[in-house]
């Protein structure tokens, strides 16, 4: 478990990017609470795109007893501290991703999404992918890009032919 005792005893397997997280909330004094550490484990331990009631139920399976309204509280909280990132994905709800690198010098994981809108498949992209991009839009137009909150839509190869 994360959070609580077990976690502050060093008596669990902690996954590099968890422990991470874990290390930022404490270095900025924040809580670490069941909920927070539960979130966490549950966005580093999956490659889906979880919207805000999905977190919910895998952390409700992980730390019973929480409230849906914590985990929403600990979303927010983790995304103002950066730690997690949502994306806006075309005809759902926005989904969540933890940001962390496992190692306090690398950089954070990020990556962009391609949403086809003929078959709604996601496509996770690297976020350098839009550099150039994203440095036109601000040569240009002065404007900072941040396209990691919300998917970029088009045809995906399959529903082309």
């Amino acid at each position: 478990m994360v959070g609580g005792e077990a976690m502050s005893s060093g008596t669990a397997a902690v996954r590099p990017r968890v422990a991470a997280a874990i290390q930022i909330l404490r270095d900025r004094n924040e809580r670490v609470t069941a909920a927070r550490g539960a979130l966490i484990e549950v966005l580093d331990g999956t490659e889906e795109h979880l919207t805000a009631d999905e977190i919910v139920g895998r952390v409700e399976r992980t730390v019973p007893g929480v409230h849906r309204a914590t985990v929403y509280r600990a979303l927010a909280t983790l995304g103002d501290l950066g730690l997690i990132t949502h994306t806006h994905i075309g005809g759902s709800a926005a989904v969540y991703h933890l940001t962390v690198a496992p190692e306090p010098a690398a950089e954070s994981v990020g990556h962009a999404h391609l949403q086809c809108t003929a078959c709604h498949t996601v496509i996770d992209i690297p976020a350098t992918a839009l550099d150039p991009l994203r440095r036109q839009v601000a040569d240009d137009l002065g404007f900072r890009l941040e396209p990691q909150h919300a998917a970029l839509l088009g045809v995906c190869t399959d529903c082309q032919d």
